[in-house]
């Protein structure tokens, strides 16, 4: 008898180590230990009913593999990993395997499911940590906080949680979404150019103001709004993805390809082409030096950010204040930082397609009949 009972005890700690410490009461970490060990987990593995996500790491960068390895959002791993570590655990609930999915906690695998299963692991492939998550909702007690329901694998043993824990269940919603931001102050002039030859044309002449205006509106027409136009610019510039492909499974040679360039006053050129295709919209970026777009003013010329400021001055008894007070002119970048800008920003995008949200590929193909006030 007394072997037997050595040999469960044995198998009992085998099982604890390879699914991580059950906590044996409250107030504990779910996983004690896993946060002074969180720089050693090289691997975050997520599984539900709508498949598995796997985000690697990979030297500084996280990757997720069924996105083709495109870069990993940093802020959602964290969360993630750190809100695991500090899970801790408020009471012990059902043994019960008929009561589980009341709590969400079924295996994942069966059908209907509602539950996600999420495992840290190290370097070496090495479990460190992995549970199953199941209904969870704001803490009444604990600012911030949320009570989660979870289960270790293997152990029958429930418990309801404490913590800030947050986890994606769609591969695509890891991804790192901004692939290009550019500062639409910096921007002086945007071309778009539809199949046919259509253009858009948006232009504002000193850098610092936020305005832009329609070039090539057509004579006698107003504008709808100035904030439609200056929509234009910051969608091009700044731009979010949905999904990512490489650029090996998107052809551009379709001639519905929309291409948008901007420029800036301190020599960055980008072009964003923008093809639909199979109800997505798929855009590629690159982006060029050219020296000749930075802004050098005649002596005489003011930024629009300095001629406000002036006349404020003017208007002003308290001159030395408003001196204190007046807006700086725009700094222009400098050419080295614009250059290692453009080479950051080429690596990053260089093999990718990106698809966007229809309503930024909408405006993108606007045209100048688009931007007209309506009678």
């Amino acid at each position: 008898m007394g072997v037997i009972a050595v040999v469960l005890i044995g198998t009992a700690l085998l099982v604890s180590q390879q699914h991580g410490a059950t906590p044996a009461q409250t107030g504990q970490h779910l996983f004690q230990g896993l946060m002074s060990k969180i720089n050693d987990v090289s691997e975050l593995v997520v599984t539900a009913q709508t498949g598995t996500i796997t985000i690697v790491r990979k030297g500084e960068l996280w990757t997720v593999k069924e996105k083709h390895d495109y870069p990993a959002n940093m802020e959602k791993i964290r969360a993630a990993v750190v809100g695991l570590g500090e899970l801790k655990i408020i009471e012990a609930k059902t043994k019960k395997p008929e009561l589980y999915e009341k709590l969400g906690l079924k295996d994942v695998e069966p059908e209907g499911s509602l539950s996600m299963r999420v495992a840290l692991k190290d370097s070496a492939g090495a479990a460190m940590a992995d549970v199953i998550v199941g209904k969870q909702q704001p803490s009444k007690g604990s600012l911030g906080q949320d009570e989660v329901y979870v289960r270790i694998p293997g152990d029958p043993q429930t418990w309801l949680a404490l913590g800030k824990f947050s986890v994606e269940k769609i591969p695509s919603e890891w991804l790192d979404k901004d692939f290009l931001e550019v500062e639409p102050k910096r921007v002086r002039r945007v071309n778009i150019t539809h199949p046919g030859n259509a253009k858009l044309i948006l232009e504002k002449q000193k850098p610092g103001g936020s305005d832009f205006k329609v070039i090539n509106l057509p004579k006698g027409k107003e504008v709808q709004s100035q904030f439609a136009v200056n929509n234009v610019v910051s969608t091009v510039t700044s731009l979010l993805l949905d999904d990512v492909q490489p650029q090996s499974e998107v052809s551009f040679d379709d001639k519905s390809v929309v291409t948008a360039t901007f420029q800036t006053f301190d020599g960055l050129e980008g072009t964003v082409k923008l093809l639909r295709k199979d109800e997505k919209n798929y855009v590629k970026v690159s982006a060029t030096f050219n020296a000749e777009l930075i802004w050098k003013p005649k002596p005489e010329e003011k930024s629009e950010s300095e001629e406000q400021a002036d006349q404020e001055s003017a208007d002003n008894k308290d001159t030395e204040k408003k001196e204190a007070e007046k807006p700086k002119p725009p700094k222009i970048k400098p050419e080295a930082e614009v250059i290692a800008e453009i080479e950051a920003l080429n690596k990053k995008v260089a093999n990718w397609v990106y698809v966007i949200p229809k309503f930024r590929a909408d405006t993108i193909r606007k045209k100048p009949e688009d931007l007209i006030k309506k009678p």
